[in-house]
C-alpha cells in the first residue's frame, strides 16, 4: 500500500499534457515600512551580501556595523517615507500588478504559471519555492520546470549573481529540485528595448504638444564601482552600453543626437562608473540645455532610485542651476509592455532555440566603436602592495600601542615608584626639582606628579620626533627591511626592560629605547611610498591614519585592562627580578612586538631595490625652527601652524586627563582606559560616518573650523567637571571636534600643495604634529602644576581661538595641478 502511494505521488509530478513551467519574476524588494528599525533590517541584509559589497568581509562587517548601520538608516528612512503610500512601496505594488498583467496576457496557461518573488521582501523566493513543493503533493498537474527571471535588464554580479546565490543557498536545504533555468539578462530583448523607446518618444511628444523642446535625453543607469568592471570583468557596463546603443538607434532620427549615457546612485568613497548623472546633467544645463529628458533603463519598475533620487533630488539640484528635468517613468505595469513580455516569456520557455533568439536584438562589431573604456583615476592597490601594507599596518599599530599603552597608568605609575624606589637618583632629580618649585608656590602632591607624567610622556614623543628622520635616512641607504627589523627588535626589548623595571632607572631606559625605536614610522611611511603610485598613494597613506586611530583606542585599553593583572600577587617571587604591578601590559606589548618581528623577517619583501638606495635627503628635521619656515604655497602655512596649535592643546589634554580623573574622581587605571576607549570610538564613528561622507560637500575648511569650535565646550566642561557624566559629556565634544579637525586639516594641506611637492609639505605637517605632542604635554603639565587641574583646559579653550582665527583666513582651494 505504501509503495502505491509513493508511486502515485511520483506520477503527480509528471503532467500528461507535457512539461509545465513555473516562471518567477524576481525583484530586490523594499523595507517593511519607512520606520528606521525596518530600514536598518533591510539595509543590514542587503549591504551584508558579499556580492553587493565585495570588499574584505571582516573589514566590511566592522564598517557596516560601526559606521553605516548606526547612521544611514535614519537618512534612508526619511527618503523611503517620501515614497510610502501608507500601506506599501511602489516597487512592491508595481511588481504585483506587472505579474498579474503578464499572467493574464499569457496564451499558453496550461503550460505556464506566473509568479513573482522578492529577495528581501515577501513573498520571498523561499516562500514561492515552498508553494511549488506543496503543489507537487496537492495538484494533479504541478510545474516540473522553474524559470527564474531576475527583473534587472542588465547583468551585474551585485544584482543577478546575488539573486542566484540566494536561490542556490535556499536549494541546499531542499530535496526535490526541479529542472531549473535562470535568465541572466534581457537588456537586448525586443520587448524591453521597443517599449522603452515608445515611452521615451511619448515623453518627447508630450513636451512638444506643450510647446517645449527637450535639449537632451539622458539614459541614467544605476552605477557600480569601476573596479568591478575593469578588474573583475563584470559585463554590466557593456550591457548598459548595448542598451544605450539599441535605444538610441531605434529612436526617431531627430532625437538620436540628443542621447547621453550616465550613471547614478554611487555609494561609498571609491570610484564608480562615470559620468555621474547629477554632475553631467548640471553641466548640460550650464551649457544652455535647459530641458533634459531622463530615463532609467536599469529599472523596469519605479522605486526609490527613480522616484526620489531622480524625480526629487535630481530635479531640485538641476532646478538650482536653471534647468528642468522631465522624467520618463519606468515600464512598470504598462499594458503593452506586459503583453510583449508575456510573449517573450512564452518563447523563452520553448525548446526551439531559433524561436527564442528571435526575441533579441543583436549588435554588430562596429556598433561598439563608441564604447568608451572606463579608467580608474586612482587605481586600486595591487595584491602585493596589500600584502606589504598589512605588515606595515601591524608595525605602525604596535608603535602607537607602545606610545599610548602607558597613558592610563601615569598617576599610579608615579605613586608606585615614589613608594618602592624613592631613593632612585632620577626620581630624586625630577621630584627634587619639582619640590623646590612647589615649595615656592605652595603646590605639591598630584600637581607634582602631573609634571612627572608630562615629562615621561614628552620624552617618548621627543625621542620619536628626533629619531624619525634618522631612521628614514638609514632606510634609504640600507633598505627598509633591515631598519624595520632592527627597530622592532629593540622596541620589543624596551618592553622587556619595562617588564623587569623594578627600578625607575630601568623604566626610563625602556621609554628612552622605545621612543627612539618608535621613530621607525618614517621608514614605514617610506615603504608605503615605495609600493604605491602617485595615483593611489593616498589609499596607502590612509593605512597610516587607521593604524594611528586604532592604536590610540587599543593602546590605552590594553594598559588599563592588563594593569588589573598584578603578576607580583600571583607569583610573589617575580618581584625579586624586578617584575612590578605594571609588568603585564609590558609583557603583552613585548609579545606583540616579537610576533611582528617574526612576521617582518619571514614575510616582508624588501621594497627598495639596491639600485635605488643612496643618500636621500629627509624632509624631516630635528631643528624645530626649520619647521616654521614658510612654504611658498598659498594656504599651506596657515594650515600647518593651525594644526600645530590645535594639536598642542589637544595632546596637552590627553596627557593631563588621567591625572584630573584620579584627583577629582578617584579613577583607577581601568577607569582611565575607559575614557580613552570612549574617545577612540567616538572619533572612529564620526570619521567613518560623518567626515568621510560630508567633508567634501561641506568643505574641508568649514568642517575643520567647526571641529575646532567643538573642542572649546569640551575643554571647558572637563575643566569644571566633578562628575563622570560631565567628564564624558566633555569628552564627547573633544572627540567629535578632533575627528572633524584632523582629517580635514590633513586634506587641506594636500589640496593647497602642488602635486610634485606633496611629500615635502605633508612631511612638514606631520613633523609639526610630532613636535606638538612634545610641547603640548610639557606646557599642559606646567599649567596643571602651577594653576591646578582646571588650568590646562580653560587656557586650552582660549588658546584654540588662535588656530580658529588662522583657519578662517584660509583661501579658497584651487587646483594645484600644473
Amino acid at each position: 500500500m505504501e509503495k502505491n502511494n509513493a508511486s502515485n505521488t511520483f506520477h503527480k509530478t509528471l503532467p500528461a499534457t507535457g512539461p509545465k513551467t513555473k516562471v518567477v519574476f524576481v525583484q530586490l524588494g523594499s523595507p517593511k515600512s519607512p520606520k528606521i528599525a525596518d530600514v536598518r533590517t533591510f539595509l543590514k541584509e542587503f549591504l551584508g551580501d558579499p556580492r553587493v559589497v565585495d570588499i574584505n568581509p571582516t573589514l566590511w562587517k566592522l564598517i557596516l556595523n560601526l559606521f553605516v548601520l548606526p547612521f544611514r538608516p535614519k537618512r534612508s528612512a526619511k527618503l523611503y517615507s517620501r515614497i510610502w503610500d501608507g500601506r506599501t512601496f511602489p516597487l512592491i505594488e508595481i511588481t504585483r500588478k506587472f505579474s498579474d498583467k503578464v499572467k493574464a496576457s499569457i496564451k499558453d496557461k496550461e503550460h505556464l504559471e506566473i509568479n513573482h518573488a522578492f529577495l528581501l521582501s515577501s513573498p520571498t523566493v523561499k516562500e514561492v519555492y515552498s508553494d511549488w513543493e506543496d503543489d507537487l503533493d496537492q495538484k494533479e498537474s504541478p510545474a516540473t520546470e522553474l524559470l527564474a527571471i531576475p527583473m534587472f535588464p542588465q547583468y551585474s554580479e551585485s544584482t543577478v549573481a546575488s539573486g542566484i546565490d540566494g536561490l542556490f543557498h535556499m536549494l541546499k536545504e531542499k530535496v526535490r529540485i526541479p529542472h531549473l533555468r535562470v535568465m541572466s539578462h534581457f537588456h537586448t530583448s525586443k520587448a524591453f528595448i521597443d517599449n522603452s523607446v515608445r515611452l521615451i518618444v511619448e515623453k518627447f511628444e508630450e513636451l512638444e504638444k506643450n510647446g517645449l523642446s527637450a535639449n537632451a535625453l539622458v539614459l541614467s543607469f544605476h552605477g557600480i564601482p569601476k573596479r568591478r568592471v575593469i578588474y573583475k570583468k563584470d559585463p554590466y557596463y557593456q550591457h548598459c552600453f548595448e542598451t544605450y546603443k539599441l535605444i538610441k538607434d531605434r529612436l526617431p532620427a531627430k532625437y538620436r543626437d540628443l542621447v547621453h549615457m550616465t550613471f547614478q546612485s554611487r555609494f561609498g568613497s571609491e570610484e564608480w562608473l562615470t559620468p555621474y548623472t547629477d554632475e553631467y546633467i548640471c553641466d548640460l544645463v550650464k551649457e544652455g540645455k535647459k530641458h533634459i529628458v531622463v530615463y532609467a533603463p536599469s529599472f523596469v519598475a519605479d522605486c526609490l532610485e527613480t522616484i526620489d533620487e531622480l524625480g526629487h533630488e535630481l530635479v531640485e539640484e538641476v532646478s538650482e542651476h536653471g534647468g528642468v528635468v522631465h522624467l520618463v517613468p519606468c515600464l512598470n505595469d504598462d499594458q503593452k509592455w506586459c503583453e510583449d513580455f508575456a510573449s517573450f516569456v512564452e518563447n523563452q520557455t520553448l525548446a526551439d532555440i531559433t524561436k527564442r533568439k528571435e526575441d533579441f536584438y543583436y549588435l554588430e562589431k562596429e556598433d561598439y566603436m563608441d564604447l568608451k573604456q572606463q579608467k580608474m583615476q586612482s587605481p586600486p592597490l595591487s595584491s602585493e602592495a596589500k600584502s606589504v601594507l598589512k605588515i606595515i599596518f601591524l608595525t605602525l599599530f604596535l608603535d602607537l600601542i607602545g606610545f599610548s599603552i602607558i597613558f592610563p597608568l601615569f598617576p599610579a605609575l608615579a605613586k608606585h615608584y615614589l613608594t618602592v624606589d624613592g631613593d632612585n637618583y632620577f626620581l630624586k632629580l625630577i621630584f627634587g626639582a619639582i619640590s623646590s618649585f612647589a615649595n615656592e608656590s605652595g603646590h605639591m602632591s598630584m600637581n607634582a606628579i602631573v609634571l612627572f607624567g608630562g615629562a615621561l610622556g614628552a620624552l617618548y614623543s621627543l625621542l620619536q620626533f628626533v629619531a624619525s628622520p634618522i631612521w628614514g635616512s638609514l632606510s634609504d641607504r640600507y633598505g627598509r627591511k633591515p631598519i624595520l627589523s632592527i627597530s622592532i627588535f629593540f622596541l620589543g626589548l624596551s618592553y622587556v626592560l619595562w617588564f623587569f623595571s623594578g627600578s625607575f632607572t630601568l623604566l626610563i631606559l625602556a621609554r628612552f629605547i622605545g621612543g627612539i625605536m618608535g621613530g621607525n614610522i618614517s621608514t614605514a611611511t617610506a615603504v608605503v611610498a615605495d609600493i604605491t603610485t602617485k595615483e593611489n598613494r593616498s589609499k596607502g597613506m590612509a593605512i597610516i591614519g587607521i593604524a594611528f586611530a586604532l592604536g590610540f583606542i587599543i593602546g590605552p585599553a590594553m594598559g588599563g585592562i592588563f594593569s588589573l593583572i598584578d603578576l607580583t600577587k600571583i607569583y610573589p617571587v617575580l618581584a625579586d627580578y624586578g617584575v612590578n604591578p605594571f609588568s603585564m601590559p609590558a609583557l603583552i606589548a613585548a609579545v606583540l612586538s616579537f610576533f611582528n618581528l617574526f612576521y617582518i623577517v619571514r614575510r616582508f619583501k624588501e621594497t627598495l631595490p639596491e639600485e635605488k638606495r643612496g643618500r636621500a635627503e629627509s624632509e624631516r628635521t630635528t631643528n624645530p625652527l626649520k619647521l616654521f619656515a614658510p612654504l611658498p604655497y598659498k594656504g599651506v602655512n596657515l594650515t600647518n601652524f593651525g594644526y600645530f596649535f590645535f594639536l598642542t592643546a589637544f595632546s596637552g589634554m590627553e596627557f593631563t586627563l588621567t591625572f584630573l580623573a584620579v584627583e577629582r574622581l578617584g579613577y583607577s587605571s581601568m577607569d582611565n582606559a575607559y575614557m580613552f576607549i570612549f574617545i577612540g570610538l567616538i572619533i572612529a564613528l564620526i570619521q567613518g560616518g560623518v567626515v568621510r561622507r560630508s567633508a567634501h560637500k561641506v568643505g574641508e575648511k568649514k568642517m575643520a573650523i567647526v571641529g575646532l569650535i567643538s573642542l572649546i565646550p569640551g575643554l571647558l566642561l572637563i575643566g569644571n567637571a566633578y562628575t563622570s557624566g560631565m567628564v564624558y559629556f566633555g569628552l564627547f565634544f573633544l572627540s567629535v571636534g578632533s575627528a572633524m579637525a584632523i582629517p580635514c586639516l590633513t586634506g587641506l594641506v594636500s589640496l593647497y600643495t602642488p602635486s610634485q611637492v606633496q611629500g615635502r609639505s605633508i612631511g612638514i605637517f606631520r613633523s609639526l604634529g610630532a613636535l606638538a605632542r612634545v610641547v603640548g604635554p610639557i606646557v599642559a603639565s606646567l599649567v596643571y602644576w602651577r594653576i591646578g587641574s582646571s588650568g590646562p583646559y580653560i587656557y586650552g579653550a582660549f588658546f584654540l581661538i588662535v588656530p580658529i582665527i588662522m583657519l578662517s583666513f584660509l583661501p579658497k582651494v584651487e587646483s594645484t595641478e600644473d
